[in-house]
């Protein structure tokens, strides 16, 4: 689930890379967004059901291609940044992490967001119809107002099943949640794919930034550069939920 705190004018050309590793499942998230006021943008998540560390945010923010390089796996046819570990505190106010070009937060579960600063809290009639989220973790972003391509949001979470790659597409834009919305999604993963989703014919090694041993890896360790990527489009009215993919099985680099 992708859900604003606030109703927003326009998100379009949303992508989304999935990865799963050690138990922990990384995730890449962009958008092209307009919003007349501060929003947050809200990411449910199916984390570990126990108290070891559940998330890590990590800023992409040298690397706004990332998505453009990860395409170009699929070529047409013819015709430094910083990584936080967040631990949220058992009172007071959510920890706010700056990640690139906005702020942060994680929530451990829903009565956390009472913790969080009025502006981005969630309305709780939304979750209440939405009990499959009711164990879930949330990641927050905040986000300015204006229209802007949001550089790529990035995080890696332990999760509580590590045989599927989860992909929070279900969308709530207007303050309502919907039985259909229209899409406009391109989904990435390594290590697992759905129906109908093609293999990109090189290998992310030769299309982005890995750097050298002089340069760090551009994509932070969130892409292997030797496995296969595969892509999966969302367009037009689908019905209004989340997407998951199983995997083959994990893969460490």
């Amino acid at each position: 689930m992708c859900v604003f705190t606030g109703p927003v004018e326009h998100v379009s050309r949303t992508r989304i890379f999935a990865r799963m590793q050690d138990g922990w499942q990384q995730l890449v998230y962009e958008m092209q967004l307009a919003t007349a006021r501060d929003v947050a943008m809200v990411l449910p998540l199916p984390t570990a059901e126990d108290e070891s560390p559940q998330l890590e945010f990590i800023s992409l923010s040298e690397y706004p291609d990332f998505f453009r390089d990860l395409d170009r796996c699929f070529p047409a046819p013819a015709p430094v940044a910083v990584s936080a570990a967040v631990a949220a505190s058992a009172g007071g106010n959510v920890k706010v992490i700056p990640v690139g070009s906005f702020n942060a937060s994680f929530l451990p579960s829903q009565r956390d967001f009472d913790r969080l600063d009025p502006r981005f809290r969630l309305n709780r009639d939304i979750l209440a119809v939405l009990p499959q989220y009711a164990r879930y973790s949330f990641a927050i972003f905040q986000l300015r107002s204006g229209e802007h391509q949001i550089h790529p949001m990035a995080l890696r979470f332990r999760t509580r099943d590590s045989t599927t790659l989860f992909f929070p597409t279900l969308h709530v834009h207007d303050a309502a949640i919907h039985e259909s919305a229209h899409f406009d999604h391109e989904l990435y993963a390594q290590g697992g794919f759905g129906a109908d989703w093609v293999r990109g014919a090189h290998a992310p090694r030769s299309t982005m930034d890995f750097g050298n041993f002089l340069v760090a890896d551009r994509t932070r360790g969130l892409v292997q550069p030797d496995a296969a990527v595969f892509k999966g489009t969302l367009f037009g009215e689908l019905p209004n939920v989340d997407h998951w993919v199983r995997c083959f099985g994990e893969r460490t680099g």
